[in-house]
């Protein structure tokens, strides 16, 4: 197997863990819709929107990975993502700087999953003990 294909599997497989970065948003939703409504509930659906937006690239990029199999398929992959999104034609960027891409919004995720627990641990404990 080549270095370029087992990348792409490793890479794939972390962008698989947006199953469970949705699942673990489930708590949240739950106390952001309990009574009473704060600024804290605002606080935390928005990180929970945000959240589930970086879990939709991350399924979109798994699944769009599975397309790119080697270097040769990127000009048709521009090409093909040029019609859907009506972007300006260029230079296909290489494999390398789209998993970098793929690892920044994988971080981001994981960002913005801790943060919407840490919203949601202050709401438990500092403010249900008022």
């Amino acid at each position: 197997m080549s270095d370029i294909q087992m990348t792409q599997r490793i890479l794939r497989i972390h962008l698989a863990s947006w199953r469970y970065f949705a699942l673990l948003t489930l708590p949240p939703l739950v106390l952001i819709l309990l009574p009473p409504y704060q600024l804290t509930n605002m606080l935390m659906m928005v990180l929970f929107m945000i959240t589930h937006y970086y879990c939709w690239r991350l399924w979109l990029d798994e699944r769009l990975f599975t397309v790119l199999k080697n270097e040769d398929d990127l000009a048709s992959f521009d090409e093909g993502m040029q019609q859907l999104w009506s972007s300006k034609p260029g230079s296909p960027r290489p494999l390398n700087a789209r998993w970098r891409g793929a690892r920044k919004l994988f971080f981001r995720a994981i960002a913005a999953l801790l943060l919407l627990w840490l919203v949601v641990l202050y709401r438990l404990f500092w403010l249900a003990g008022q």
